[in-house]
């Protein structure tokens, strides 16, 4: 039928997500339920490796099969997160359904990058140490903090309180229409 767009069938899924990324901290944005959830990688891989919450498969428009597969515990089931709620902006009218994973992903970024740029995501720190260094405590500073930290943002679309309940973890995924 002229005018319909193709369709592609996914191949097999390949072990790729949370426990294959080099992140520290995750944040998964929520427009349809207006929720950004920040939490520790490895705190939330280990909530997977617990085997305590089911698993489900995720697909993508324009894609006929599976293209995703995660655990999806309660957002709440992962200890230390921390569930942001933002309405100085309205960036929930970012996002539709309907746009592409690249487009809802690159949305989710932008989310974070301000709420960042606000003060608002916390940074877990491995190094806090207290200055021994005379002249840096008279200049006032106690505590010094270092670290590089590494984001993974994901477009999480109902998650949370008010839409599924749950984060969507995912452990296994194929990109079909190789989109980033």
């Amino acid at each position: 039928m002229a005018g319909t767009p193709m369709e592609t069938i996914a191949p097999s899924l390949r072990k790729h997500g949370i426990q294959t990324e080099d992140s520290d901290i995750r944040c998964h944005v929520a427009p349809g339920t207006r929720n950004i959830f920040v939490f520790r990688t490895a705190i939330a891989n280990a909530v997977i490796a617990s085997g305590l919450y089911p698993v489900r498969t995720a697909g993508q428009p324009g894609v006929i099969g599976v293209t995703g597969l995660g655990a999806i515990p309660p957002w709440d089931a992962i200890p230390g997160i921390r569930r942001l709620r933002w309405y100085s902006v309205e960036w929930w009218t970012w996002f539709a359904r309907d746009q592409s994973p690249s487009e809802k992903g690159a949305h989710a970024v932008q989310v974070v990058q301000h709420l960042l740029g606000a003060g608002r995501v916390p940074l877990w720190c491995g190094d806090v140490d207290e200055s021994k260094d005379a002249t840096t405590q008279i200049a006032g500073t106690d505590i010094v903090v270092a670290g590089p930290w590494r984001i993974q943002v994901k477009c999480d679309y109902d998650a949370g309180p008010g839409g599924t309940g749950n984060l969507f973890l995912q452990t296994a995924e194929c990109n079909p229409l190789g989109r980033i």
